[in-house]
């Protein structure tokens, strides 16, 4: 039985993937700069018997493998995984703790780049066991580096051949280890940005009256973008709306009025139409304070895709994963999930579904992602290779979901 051997080869190899994980953890890369972690990954994939392998995609750090079921032609399956981390100073005391000073795979990154190459070495195991084939997409810059982007509009990496379904998946804190999670909404929402930058007239601190004062009118506008999300929208919509940073004037002298005041934040909601109304209530609300009170405002504001999993690959997934895990530990997930994922630039043009990999243990405190002491459960890696691998080779045979 198939599922039997992808389970022996996935135990098989976890020694390896392992070794592989915590090197990648000890050498992480910031997005677009993933030049050492393509070179191993480009490495392990030429190993593989069958495996086409087509480095320097992406700008340059990106890795598809291409392999062929030996049973003939067929659907084409896309597996992907980010490989990117974060700049943050690692305090997780690891013997495999990074080594570059303030960066660090706080999101788990590693872990899906290995497990990902934990499913191509299973699946070119069994490549006389298929007809088809397989995209393996190690995708860099996920973390704000546009490499999704990169990956579908010029590398074309949905074309030759053409892509019937992608699937992906990340290690997620709030599931418990051992369990794969799959939401019935939003697995990541429509992630936005904004930006208000509130111009005055600077002075002297003590004579207010003949300025424009930026930071006041600023701290107008800030209470009035909480009525956005309180008062604007229904309380059932999913929507955030968060001010992350405000600057004005030098630190270092308390007695001037400054010129300007600039605001930045960030937006999440699950629909689109929300992103829309929210830009446009930011924009709104900031003229408007800013004219009643003699000042200008300059407002700017984007938004990305969503990660929708397609229904039918939910049920699909659920029963491939089961195989794998046990039915019983098959989560469906009903909570629309605000995070932002470019996996959005694939699902919104190609069926598929999106996974939520455990890693929680009972009793035990989990760091969130982006945490400094953020830790992956290393038990994780062969359960997804075996549970990718199982994805893969169940649509190949279906030829649909």
């Amino acid at each position: 039985m198939i599922t039997e051997l992808i389970k022996q080869k996935a135990e098989q190899y976890t020694p390896e993937l392992i070794a592989f994980r915590r090197d990648l953890h000890q050498h992480p890369e910031l997005s677009m700069q993933e030049h050492r972690t393509a070179q191993k990954i480009a490495e392990q994939l030429s190993k593989l018997e069958g495996m086409q392998v087509i480095p320097q995609v992406a700008g340059g750090t990106g890795v598809i493998g291409i392999l062929h079921g030996k049973k003939g032609e067929g659907k084409t399956v896309l597996l992907r995984a980010d490989i990117d981390a974060l700049p943050i100073e690692e305090n997780t005391g690891l013997a495999c703790t990074s080594q570059e000073a303030g960066v660090m795979h706080a999101c788990g990154h590693d872990g899906h780049t290995s497990w990902l190459l934990g499913s191509a070495k299973i699946l070119a195991d069994l490549q006389n066991e298929f007809a088809g084939t397989i995209k393996f997409v190690f995708q860099p810059g996920e973390e704000g580096g546009g490499g999704g982007r990169k990956m579908v509009l010029e590398d074309k990496v949905l074309e030759n051949p053409t892509v019937d379904a992608v699937f992906a998946a990340h290690a997620w804190p709030d599931v418990e280890a051992g369990k794969v999670a799959i939401a019935r909404k939003s697995a990541f929402g429509h992630p936005g940005s904004f930006s208000i930058k509130v111009i005055g007239k600077g002075g002297h601190g003590s004579w207010p009256h003949q300025c424009i004062d930026p930071i006041a009118v600023a701290n107008q506008i800030y209470g009035g973008l909480q009525q956005i999300v309180s008062r604007r929208l229904p309380e059932t919509t999913a929507r955030v709306l968060s001010v992350c940073t405000i600057h004005s004037g030098p630190q270092d002298k308390g007695n001037i009025i400054p010129d300007c005041c600039t605001m930045t934040g960030t937006i999440r909601a699950d629909k689109q139409e929300v992103m829309e109304q929210m830009i446009a209530d930011i924009k709104r609300i900031s003229e408007g304070i800013a004219q009643a009170n003699g000042a200008q405002v300059e407002v700017s504001a984007r938004y990305s895709g969503a990660v929708i999993n397609t229904p039918q690959a939910i049920d699909f997934c659920a029963e491939a994963a089961a195989k794998i895990v046990g039915k019983e530990n098959i989560q469906l997930d009903d909570e629309p999930h605000l995070g932002g994922e470019d996996f959005s630039e694939y699902i919104s043009r190609v069926p598929g579904a999106y996974l939520f990999a455990g890693i929680a243990k009972p009793g035990v405190e989990t760091p969130g992602l982006h945490a400094s002491n953020f830790m992956l459960d290393e038990e994780v890696i062969p359960r997804m290779s075996a549970v990718f691998a199982q994805i893969a080779m169940d649509y190949l045979e279906k030829g649909s979901f």
